[in-house]
């Protein structure tokens, strides 16, 4: 018979009362203010965004209560407030709120269709929608209906987001233009990864010569390239003049141009090379590319500094030691409106660089940022602002001085801070001894 053992170590119980602390409060808060966005006695109508067909539902609680098909753009959706407001009054609801996901520009103008009718709207998110939706039948079949009817009810349980178009025309117009700026840097950038890909393959001997296919003479004389069997037959002369009236009056270097027209006379009397006919092509039209894309990016650049320095936040962003007014300007214009965000954590996790824990139990994984959030504010942010050899940021990145990602970090806390706070930057020798005075 197996005898009675003691408990090697008595369980206590804990006296400790369980704890409220910032996260929690902040957690709670945002959930009564989505609560007071969408009550629970509120109808709420579940669009499921196209470009001529609209798919909706109308949701109270967990209850559809009906579905429809709308032939019509997204700036005509107002049409379907007249049946909403009477499945309203039969259901005895408090109001309507329209919830719809933010899809491509649709989005864009149905909230200027609602909000022009005077009915309050709710964005859900598309990867909210795409776990409910394989969470409901436990498949991913997807039915433009059965999203209609996901977002109404994830909108009823307050999953959704505090996004919404931008308060003014100012504002709006520095978010097309930032978003815009960093569009035609990407595309600028292909530009010039293909010269570099596409002289390499003609030319080797080209990058004994230059080191940038996108400098100044390097695009020159992309642009006044010609297959090498014409190249043959053209004095130094005649390329020099060519190289020029190509630079547009930019200044090259001519002496380089010269010395390369030797290099593609060589090439094009090389009997194993193929490359010599279709190639000058590719790289002229590259070269033209790139310099278009260059000159829309200083367009870019000169008006959203016009349009950011007028905001009185542009300078207490610049007050920040070793901060860029290009990228600060970048900055205002990718956030918005500070106050829709509580905290400056609410900026790091709308770039999605927060740091995301990974444990369970005794194992403990990789922590690493999101990348769950808006990928040019954290371009916007990332290493280019931090231009002073030592920058004030380590402050408040405890845990992460002199790493790039913290350096971020703390610069967009100090950001929100700054312009919630309307004052300039102080540094925190100057802070702790005015707490002390």
């Amino acid at each position: 018979m197996l005898e009675n053992r003691e408990l090697s170590a008595s369980v206590k119980a804990s006296t400790d009362r369980p704890s409220v602390t910032r996260g929690l409060r902040r957690q709670q808060e945002k959930l009564r203010r989505k609560r007071e966005r969408v009550p629970a006695d509120t109808l709420v109508v579940g669009v499921d965004l196209a470009r001529e067909r609209q798919a909706v539902s109308f949701v109270a609680g967990h209850e559809v209560l009906g579905r429809r098909r709308v032939s019509c753009e997204p700036h005509q959706l107002d049409q379907v407030l007249g049946e909403a407001e009477q499945f309203a009054a039969r259901r005895g609801s408090s109001g309507i709120v329209v919830a719809f996901e933010p899809a491509g520009h649709y989005w864009c103008l149905a909230a200027e269709a609602f909000e022009r009718a005077g009915t309050p709207y709710v964005m859900v998110q598309p990867i909210s929608v795409k776990r409910a939706r394989e969470e409901s039948r436990y498949t991913p079949e997807k039915t433009d209906p059965r999203d209609a009817d996901l977002i109404g009810q994830l909108a009823t349980q307050g999953r959704f987001t505090e996004m919404r178009l931008p308060a003014s025309h100012e504002e709006d117009a520095a978010w097309q233009l930032a978003r815009d700026y960093f569009r035609v840097r990407n595309l600028a950038a292909a530009e010039r990864t293909r010269l570099h890909n596409f002289w390499h393959r003609m030319l080797p001997a080209f990058f004994s010569v230059f080191r940038d296919p996108a400098c100044k003479t390097a695009l020159a004389i992309g642009c006044a390239l010609l297959p090498l069997s014409e190249l043959g037959a053209l004095s130094s002369k005649r390329w020099i003049a060519r190289v020029r009236s190509a630079a547009q009056g930019a200044p090259v270097l001519l002496t380089r141009a010269a010395s390369l027209l030797p290099l593609l006379k060589a090439a094009h009397r090389d009997p194993a090379r193929r490359s010599g006919e279709g190639m000058p092509f590719r790289i002229r039209h590259a070269a033209e590319r790139r310099r278009l894309l260059e000159g829309q990016k200083a367009v870019l650049r000169a008006e959203l500094l016009e349009r950011c320095c007028r905001r009185e936040e542009a300078a207490l962003l610049d007050s920040i030691p070793g901060s860029n007014p290009f990228y600060n300007a970048l900055t205002l214009a990718l956030v918005g409106d500070f106050e829709r965000y509580d905290d400056p954590r609410a900026i790091v996790k709308l770039a999605g660089s927060e740091v995301n824990q990974y444990a369970s139990g005794d194992w403990t994984g990789t922590s690493r940022i999101s990348h769950r959030g808006r990928s040019a504010l954290r371009a916007a942010a990332y290493p280019k602002p931090l231009l002073h050899p030592d920058p004030p940021h380590h402050e408040t990145e405890a845990g992460h001085a002199g790493s790039l990602r913290g350096w971020m970090n703390s610069y967009l806390r100090i950001v929100h801070s700054l312009v919630t706070r309307r004052e300039a930057y102080s540094p925190l020798g100057e802070r702790t001894c005015a707490l002390m005075t």
